[in-house]
């Protein structure tokens, strides 16, 4: 088994020093597997999807399930994310998307996105949770006046192609019910889209699946699989699972070796947050930061914010290459500049927390669901940082072929289906993403 960023990052047995980590004092405190066990399903990974799979399964299969999870629930992308629930989960264009696999199969998949961010907010619903839900659609604000056709171009897209609720704000027009700032000329808005606090909802989640007896293991990290009689042996420091089939849901936090199928296939990329303190109202006029929907710009090096429920600005772009605490406090110090840059009026307001975690990227940058050939070894990851959307609706679509073993169960995009591509020379994936990362900070000094 082995990571490829500094060990700090992996460190399963604390929570990250978060933000959210300070708005709720929910701990189940669900015990380790110290003994040997037996299940029809076991999953791998308590986030979003390795939870909706399994609460899928229980409810609509009456199956018998066990979640193993190597922090406590929701240690990993599920609990430190910016909780922008936005779609879609890629990192191409929609024109990319359509000339590699036509339009119909964007069209579906653009549906299945809108789908996706309709099963999250139905969860709150229907689940009763109480994680802070705020705004009423998702911004993509155009950076440079050069980006404003591009936007304008997408808002026709997703109305006329997609179906999608979308709306073009001038420069002006957004000044009114956005926010300022030297780098804003206009927007897009687009539905449905929210934010949350991403943690009270996977607790949310977590005490559903408790609610209907899922035998959740916590501080259980699997470091082994072997097969034996048509089984597999999951293996963890202190205990083992057998189990006739598995679901590995740990997203960007996969520990290359677990599945050999798996492989390579995974780049995980670090991706930072910073919040500040709390803002008096005088503080947000400065740049009449009005709304409180989720925005990310349209670098490719993209920044995400938002206004929290609080007045505090949470704003995220990506990390650094290398994991260590160090890097982290590294990488604060230059977001707070790019935060400052773009807000000149709140040069003066400190920074009260930073963090980070790793999204999954891959060749496809689609996400990723289905069946390994000739194993009962089931996978759902590379939601590109749109997990709060795609991760739980992957979880419930993940446990329609979990239960019936056939992949052509699943009703979806054929853009979701299927392992992506293994990188050439895995170890030189972080050399590869330091390459493009170079390539866009061009384009993006360029604004091109």
């Amino acid at each position: 088994m082995e990571n490829i960023y500094h060990s700090d990052i992996y460190k399963f047995e604390k929570p990250v020093n978060s933000y959210w980590e300070d708005t709720t004092n929910e701990n189940f405190n669900l015990a380790k597997l110290t003994k040997d066990i037996k299940s029809e399903v076991a999953v791998i990974g308590g986030g979003y999807t390795g939870l909706l799979c399994a609460i899928n399964l229980i409810e609509n299969y009456n199956l018998d399930v066990i979640l193993l999870e190597a922090g406590k629930v929701g240690w990993g992308a599920s609990s430190r994310n910016g909780g922008f629930c936005a779609f879609p989960p890629i990192k191409t264009s929609f024109k990319n998307l359509q000339k590699i696999y036509g339009k119909e199969e964007t069209k579906k998949f653009f549906k299945n996105s809108v789908d996706g961010s309709n099963y999250t907010k139905d969860l709150i619903f229907n689940y009763n949770i109480d994680c802070d839900v705020t705004g009423d659609s998702n911004f993509i604000l155009a950076h440079h006046p050069n980006k404003f056709k591009q936007i304008k171009e997408q808002a026709e897209a997703y109305k006329n192609e997609f179906g999608i609720e979308a709306q073009i704000y001038s420069k002006e027009e957004f000044d009114k019910i956005g926010h300022g700032g030297t780098e804003q000329f206009g927007a897009l808005s687009y539905k449905p889209g929210f934010a949350i606090n991403p943690l009270k909802f996977i607790n949310g989640i977590a005490k559903y699946a408790l609610s209907k007896k899922l035998k959740i293991f916590e501080h259980s990290l699997v470091n082994k699989i072997h097969k034996n009689n048509g089984s597999y042996i999951l293996k963890t420091k202190e205990g083992s699972v057998n189990t006739k089939k598995i679901v590995v849901a740990t997203n960007g936090f996969y520990q290359e070796g677990l599945v050999p199928q798996m492989n390579s296939r995974i780049l995980p990329v670090i991706s930072n947050i910073i919040v500040t303190r709390k803002l008096t109202k005088n503080e947000i006029d400065l740049h009449n930061f009005k709304t409180f929907s989720p925005i990310a710009n349209t670098k490719n090096l993209l920044y995400y914010y938002r206004k929290l429920p609080d007045n505090r600005i949470l704003f995220g772009t990506r990390g650094d290459f290398i994991g260590s605490d160090k890097s982290n406090l590294d990488r604060a110090k230059i977001m707070e500049k790019f935060l400052k840059d773009i807000f000149p009026a709140w040069s003066n307001i400190s920074i009260d927390y930073n963090w980070r975690g790793l999204i999954a990227m891959s060749q496809k940058l689609t996400p990723s669901i289905g069946k390994i050939d000739n194993e009962e070894i089931y996978y759902g990851f590379g939601y590109h940082g749109v997990g709060v959307s795609s991760a739980p609706w992957t979880g419930k679509e993940l446990s329609k072929i979990v239960f019936s073993s056939n992949s052509k169960d699943l009703n979806i995009s054929k853009i979701y289906k299927g392992l992506p591509k293994k990188f050439i020379f895995p170890k030189l994936r972080i050399f590869y993403f330091r390459l493009a990362v170079l390539f866009y900070n061009i384009k993006d000094k360029l604004n091109i």
